[in-house]
C-alpha cells in the first residue's frame, strides 16, 4: 500500500498490480504440483516402480521422458535400418508413446483422488489395524498380480491390434511390439487398479459403518466421487487416442472393438462400488442403458467381422436377435457367425429384456415423474435465501410444515424415509431434499448457508444433536430451534449450537393446564390466529424488527426519536400487541404490553404484531423496502 501526500489517499502500488499475473502462475503451479505430486509408498506399484529408474524427482517430467524415450528410440532406430525414407506419416505414430504418457500423468490425480476418500473415512473412525491393512493395499496393491494384468494386457495389445507399421524393419518391428505393449498393458494396469480399489473403498465404508460409535450413517460420496473422477480419467484415454488415429480407420471394426472392450472395461467400476439406496432406481436405469448401449456395439461389430455385413446391417441384426424378433431376413452364414450368434443370444437376449423392464418400471411406477420433479425442485432451493429448513416430517415436522405452508414461508424440507416424505408432498406442494438431516450433505442441499433458520424435529435427542451440531458448525448464524424428548439433554443441546429448545410434552402441558383455567382465553386466542375458518383472513403474530425498517422517511424520523407506531400503523394497518425493548434504562421493564399509538420507537425495539397476509406484504413494500419515489422525493428536498 502506498500513501499519496498530496491528497492524502491510500492506493495500490504499481508493483503490487504488476505481480498479479505472477501471483496467478504461481497459484496454478501450486495447484498442479498438489495434483500431480507423487508421494512415495512401500512398496511401490508397478508404475511407481518403472518410473522410480529415470533418476528425476519430478513425475511429470519423468513421464514425458519416458514418452520421448519411445518415440526418439524409434525414429533413431527408423533412420539406422532405412525405415524413415519411405515413411512419412510420423504424427500418427505419437499414438503409442502420447498413450503411455497420459497413462503414467494420470495416475497422481488418481492418487489423490484416492487419498481423498481414505482421508474422509479415517477421520470417522479411531486407529483400527483392519482399516490400515485395507489402506496399505490401497496404495501398494499386489505386484504379482499387477505383472499378470500388464501382461495379460499387452497380449491383448499383440493379438487384436492391427500393426500400424510394416514389421519388415527392426525399427518398425520393435516399435509395434514395444509401443502396444505398453498401451496396452498400462490400461490393463489402471483398469485393474481402479476395480481393486473401489473394492477396497466400499470395503473401508462398510467397515467405518461398523465401527461407528455413533451410529451415524457413513456417507457415499466419497466412493461416487471417486468412482467418476476415475471413469473420467480412463475415458480421457480414448479422446486423446482419436487425434492420432488416421481417419480412414476411426471407424474399422478393430478400432471400434478396442474402443467398446475398453469402455465395458471400465464401466466395470460401479460394479464394485456402493451408492445410497434413494439412487438404485436410477442407476438401475443407467446400468440397463449403458449394457444395452454395450452389447449392441460388441453385435454390431462382431456381424460386421464375420459376415462381413456392413454396419447398419449388423446394427439390424444385432437389435432383432436381442429383443427376440427375429423376421430371418438376417442370418449368419460361416461357422463362426453362428457360433457368436449363439453367444450373443445367451447374453444380449437377458440384457435386452433387463434394458426394457427397468426403463418401463422406471416410468410406470412414477420414477420417472419424481426424477423430473426431484429435478425442478433442486432449482427451487437454489433460488431459496432467508428460507427455514424443517428436519424431519413425523407428525411434529408434518405439522410445523403445515403452518409454515399456511403462511406462505418459504422453506424446505429434509426427510429421509420415502413413504413419510410422499404422504407430505399428497398435501402440499414444497421443496425437499430426501437424505440424512444428520449429514453435512443434506443440509447443504437444502442450502443451510442461506437459510434464516432450522427445526430439528426428529424423535430421538442424538440425532436433533447432530443436526444441531452440523448445522452449527456450517453456519453459525442460523437460527435453530431444536425438539427435545428429555428434559436432561436440554442443556446438550443448547451446548450443541441451539438457539431455543422446545419439549412437546411441555408445551402440551401447558396447553391442557391453560385450557382448563382459562380456556375461554385460549380459545380465543386460537380463533384469533385461526380466523380463516369464519373470515377468510389468516391472522398470525409476527416479529417487526425496528433496525429493518427502510422507508427513507420512517429512518429520519428513527433517527431524530421522533417515531411513533401509529406512524407505521398508517402504513400497514399492523395492531401492535407488545414491544420488547432491548436498549432501556435501569429498571424498566423489558415488555411494553398493549403501547399506545403515541409510543416512541428506537433502535433495537421489536414489535409484537398482529397481521394478515395482506398486510404483511404491505409492511413489506411500504416498511421494510426503500420506495423508488420516496426516495427521489427525500433526496429532492433535502
Amino acid at each position: 500500500m502506498t500513501t499519496n501526500p498530496a491528497t492524502n489517499e491510500t492506493g495500490f502500488s504499481g508493483d503490487l498490480l504488476d505481480n498479479r499475473p505472477k501471483n496467478f502462475i504461481r497459484s496454478i503451479k501450486h495447484q498442479l504440483h498438489l495434483y500431480l505430486d507423487m508421494t512415495p509408498v512401500d512398496p511401490p506399484t508397478l508404475p511407481e516402480a518403472f518410473i522410480k529408474l529415470i533418476p528425476i524427482p519430478s513425475w511429470p517430467l519423468a513421464s514425458i521422458i519416458v514418452g520421448l524415450i519411445l518415440y526418439l528410440g524409434f525414429v533413431g532406430l527408423a533412420y539406422l535400418d532405412g525405415f524413415a525414407a519411405e515413411f512419412h506419416l510420423w504424427w500418427h505414430i505419437l499414438i503409442f508413446p502420447v498413450i503411455t504418457v497420459y497413462f503414467l500423468l494420470i495416475q497422481p490425480i488418481i492418487r489423490r483422488l484416492m487419498t481423498q476418500a481414505i482421508d474422509t473415512y479415517r477421520s470417522l473412525v479411531p486407529y483400527n489395524d483392519r482399516f490400515k491393512r485395507l489402506e496399505t493395499e490401497a496404495y501398494s496393491l499386489n505386484r504379482r498380480r499387477e505383472w499378470l494384468v500388464f501382461t495379460f494386457g499387452a497380449i491383448i495389445g499383440w493379438v487384436f491390434m492391427e500393426n500400424p507399421l510394416p514389421s519388415t524393419y527392426v525399427s518398425a518391428f520393435l516399435y509395434n511390439y514395444v509401443g502396444e505393449g505398453m498401451a496396452f498393458g498400462l490400461a490393463a494396469w489402471h483398469i485393474y487398479a481402479a476395480i481393486v480399489r473401489t473394492r477396497l473403498l466400499s470395503i473401508m465404508h462398510d467397515q467405518v459403518q461398523s465401527l461407528n460409535v455413533f451410529e451415524q450413517s457413513v456417507p457415499y460420496r466419497p466412493i461416487i466421487r471417486w468412482s467418476i473422477g476415475v471413469t473420467i480419467c480412463l475415458m480421457g484415454c480414448l479422446v486423446v487416442s482419436y487425434f492420432f488415429i488416421p481417419k480412414e480407420i476411426l471407424f474399422s471394426p478393430t478400432v471400434v472393438s478396442i474402443y467398446a472392450i475398453f469402455t465395458i472395461s471400465v464401466v466395470l467400476i460401479f460394479v464394485f462400488s456402493k451408492v445410497p439406496t434413494s439412487m438404485i432406481t436410477q442407476l438401475r436405469v443407467v446400468r440397463a442403458f449403458i449394457l444395452f448401449v454395450i452389447v449392441a456395439i460388441v453385435g454390431t461389430v462382431g456381424y460386421n467381422r464375420l459376415e462381413e455385413w456392413s454396419l447398419a446391417e449388423s446394427f439390424y441384426a444385432t437389435i432383432i436377435t436381442m429383443t427376440t424378433i427375429g423376421y430371418g431376413d438376417f442370418s449368419p452364414s460361416s461357422t463362426e457367425g453362428r457360433i457368436f450368434t449363439i453367444v450373443l443370444s445367451l447374453f444380449a437376449i437377458g440384457i435386452g429384456g433387463y434394458a426394457v423392464t427397468s426403463v418401463a418400471s422406471f416410468v410406470i411406477e412414477g420414477n420417472f415423474h419424481r426424477f423430473i420433479q426431484g429435478k425442478r425442485v433442486d432449482n427451487q432451493i437454489v433460488r431459496l435465501k432467508d428460507h427455514y429448513i424443517v428436519c424431519g416430517s413425523g407428525r411434529m415436522g408434518k405439522q410445523i410444515s403445515l403452518e409454515l405452508y399456511k403462511t406462505q414461508i418459504p422453506f424446505v424440507v429434509i426427510e429421509q424415509s420415502p413413504t413419510v416424505l410422499e404422504e407430505l408432498l399428497r398435501e402440499m406442494d414444497i421443496p425437499y431434499v430426501q437424505g440424512d438431516a444428520t449429514q453435512d450433505e443434506a443440509l447443504l442441499l437444502a442450502g443451510i448457508e442461506r437459510a434464516k433458520g432450522l427445526v430439528a424435529a426428529l424423535s430421538e435427542d442424538k440425532n436433533n444433536v447432530f443436526i444441531v451440531l452440523s448445522a452449527r458448525h456450517i453456519s453459525s448464524n442460523v437460527h435453530i430451534i431444536s425438539r427435545v424428548s428429555q428434559e436432561k439433554n436440554r442443556r446438550k443441546m443448547i451446548k450443541a449450537g441451539a438457539n431455543v429448545v422446545i419439549s412437546p410434552e411441555e408445551v402440551s402441558g401447558r396447553r391442557m393446564v391453560a385450557e382448563m383455567i382459562n380456556s375461554e382465553v385460549v380459545t380465543l386466542l386460537d380463533e384469533m390466529l385461526r380466523a380463516e375458518r369464519q373470515t377468510g383472513q389468516t391472522l398470525r403474530l409476527e416479529e417487526l424488527h425496528v433496525n429493518e425498517i427502510k422507508a427513507p422517511s420512517l429512518v429520519e424520523l428513527l433517527d431524530a426519536g421522533k417515531l411513533h407506531i401509529y406512524d407505521i400503523g398508517e402504513r400497514s394497518d399492523l395492531m401492535v400487541v407488545a414491544i420488547e425493548r432491548c436498549q432501556r434504562a435501569k429498571g424498566e421493564d423489558r415488555y411494553i404490553y398493549s403501547p399506545r399509538g403515541a409510543t416512541k420507537l428506537q433502535r433495537g425495539d421489536i414489535l409484537i404484531v398482529i397481521s394478515t397476509p395482506e398486510q404483511q406484504v404491505k409492511l413489506n413494500h411500504e416498511v421494510l423496502s426503500q420506495n423508488i419515489f420516496e426516495i427521489w422525493t427525500s433526496k429532492l428536498l433535502g
